[in-house]
């Protein structure tokens, strides 16, 4: 009995046993095949290829370019502790230098982090090597095991300096863990826009990435590789920009700290965007290097600032031309005759006329060509804050313009609310006086003003565009045209016989515009800001501008024989 009982036992055990094991060695075979898979394949995103910029009339701004580089696997050099293979590969990368002829980059500390968190992955140990290294290196490939050379593209600017603010540049992301994403462990490196254009429409031109997969051993150590999906490249970006006008607007500002915006008022087309002093694009591929950061924003005439959208200026008298259409809204007569005795006094505030023994009696039209100072204080006053303000907002000022762009500074229309904000107290008289003549807290955009020189002239305020395919944006003005009338005679009239005349000189078509100088700072640092805005064909414009230039004489002086030679760029064939 106690045998057959033991007997029992035994075939149950057995029996429990016999299921255990078709459990393990047969029905989770899937699973553990499973969990194999996933600990022996990393899954890795490659970058695609970038789409190119081009100007309106198909010239390259921003491509691509083959790169080699040379790199290595580390599994050849692995070893029986992590350190000892950063050893390895330390020595391995310094042999190889003195074979090339060029050190590498990398430090111990880049080549440990490697080994900790992205090992199945390529370590790139010289990027874009030249001919002669490339020579040198495939001439010693044998004695040189895990290395080799990779074929990536890099980012190419060839008209270098040429509108660096607008296009911006890109930057290399290194290679990262996505140790969050489910779907892969690495990703490549690929081009990211950092500035500008590159930036503002980094999705569009980055395109799809692809998809490969790194077998590795136990370790970590990669096995083989293969390819899953192709990546697809990005879309190619055509501006509105035209080149010539760019470079023409550039060398005018050569040598000045300034910028200068050139729209077609129709459609809102940005033909030029140049902020000056500028920078070589391609220095900064592959990447902005500390060196040169450090050395460009330390720079005191701040050659990263985007002054064309991002500079706050005070637009001097330009300003007048919206003073001039507030007071006509208002019902006072174009030919108003005040008399100019060379200062304008409010309180103890004495603004004084750049003619400093007056100009006698002017009515609207000769105060504009004169750029007179009392006439348009005394106008402004006239016509009151609320109107001043209301005529500067209906032209776009005191907010962004829309443009398709990531730098769109708003500016200053300032009033009541905004200065108790800013400065704890109230709106005076005298802040509508100076607002009035373009000065006092009121500050403006080149683009801003090119845009209100192109509505001045059509009656048209529209959205600068620099994507060719994006359609027109724009709406009315709600002035009456017979005010806008006499304001494009006023400035018609500061051309032809005021001080804007070096901006029509020698140009095929009638030229309207405004010059101003609005002088900033005090003592040592106290300066002149230096405006021309204008409008082409007077009659029938197609091509409105705005150029600031600082430190400058005045506008007619400084800025206008400038805006002069973009002009006759464009019209003069």
């Amino acid at each position: 009995m106690t045998s057959l009982v033991s007997m029992v036992i035994f075939l149950i055990g057995f029996l429990v046993l016999g299921v255990n094991l078709k459990s393990v060695q047969v029905d989770g075979t899937a699973d553990y095949r499973m969990q194999n898979a996933r600990q022996s394949v990393r899954r890795v995103q490659t970058a695609a290829p970038r789409g190119s910029i081009y100007d309106r009339n198909g010239l390259l701004l921003a491509g691509n370019r083959k790169s080699l580089s040379i790199a290595l696997n580390a599994t050849p050099f692995g070893k029986k502790t992590w350190e000892q293979t950063k050893d390895e590969i330390a020595a391995a990368i310094e042999a190889a230098g003195k074979v090339i002829g060029r050190e590498s980059h990398l430090s111990e500390k880049q080549i440990r982090r490697h080994i900790r968190e992205t090992l199945a992955m390529p370590l790139v140990a010289w990027r874009d090597v030249s001919e002669e290294e490339l020579a040198r290196f495939c001439e010693h490939e044998r004695e040189l095991p895990g290395f080799f050379v990779m074929e990536t593209e890099e980012r190419v600017y060839p008209q270098g300096t040429l509108a660096a603010h607008l296009i911006g540049y890109v930057g290399r992301a290194e290679g990262e863990t996505l140790a969050g994403d489910r779907k892969f462990n690495f990703s490549d490196r690929e081009m990211r826009g950092r500035s500008g254009l590159e930036h503002y429409y980094d999705s569009y031109l980055r395109g799809v990435s692809g998809e490969k997969t790194l077998v590795v051993d136990a370790r970590g150590f990669t096995q083989y590789e293969t390819e899953i999906k192709e990546a697809r490249r990005g879309l190619d970006l055509r501006l509105n920009l035209d080149a010539e006008i760019q470079r023409e607007a550039e060398r005018q500002l050569a040598g000045c700290m300034g910028a200068c915006v050139v729209m077609d008022p129709r459609d809102g087309a940005v033909l030029a965007f140049a902020s000056s002093p500028g920078y070589n694009l391609n220095e900064f591929v592959p990447v902005l290097g500390s060196k040169l950061y450090e050395k460009l924003s330390s720079d005191p005439r701040k050659p990263l600032l985007n002054r064309a959208s991002g500079g706050a200026y005070a637009p001097g008298s330009t300003f007048k031309t919206v003073t001039a259409i507030a007071g006509l809204e208002e019902g006072i007569p174009p030919d108003l005759v005040l008399e100019c005795t060379g200062v304008y006094e409010i309180g103890a505030m004495k603004l004084r006329c750049a003619r400093r023994w007056g100009h006698g009696e002017e009515t609207l039209l000769t105060a504009l060509r004169d750029s007179c100072n009392p006439y348009f204080c005394n106008f402004g006053m006239e016509a009151g804050t609320n109107a001043l303000i209301g005529a500067a907002r209906e032209l776009g000022l005191g907010a962004k313009t829309g443009i398709d762009f990531g730098v769109d500074m708003a500016g200053v229309v300032p009033d009541d609310e905004w200065k108790r904000r800013q400065y704890n107290q109230k709106w005076y008289q005298g802040d509508l006086a100076q607002m009035s003549i373009g000065q006092s807290m009121l500050l403006v955009s080149p683009l801003q003003m090119a845009r209100l020189a192109g509505a001045l002239g059509t009656g048209r305020l529209m959205t600068p565009r620099l994507n060719a395919d994006l359609a027109p944006d724009g709406r009315e003005l709600k002035f009456k045209p017979e005010n806008l009338a006499i304001v494009r005679e006023g400035m018609e009239l500061v051309v032809r016989d005021g001080s804007g005349r070096p901006g029509g000189m020698g140009v095929n078509v009638k030229v309207a515009g405004k010059t101003g100088t609005a002088e900033v700072g005090r003592g040592a640092t106290r300066r002149k800001n230096t405006w021309f805005i204008a409008y082409a064909p007077a009659e029938n414009p197609t091509v409105a501008v705005a150029m600031v230039v600082e430190y400058g004489q005045s506008g007619g002086a400084t800025t206008a024989p400038k805006v002069g030679a973009v002009l006759r760029r464009i019209f003069n064939g």
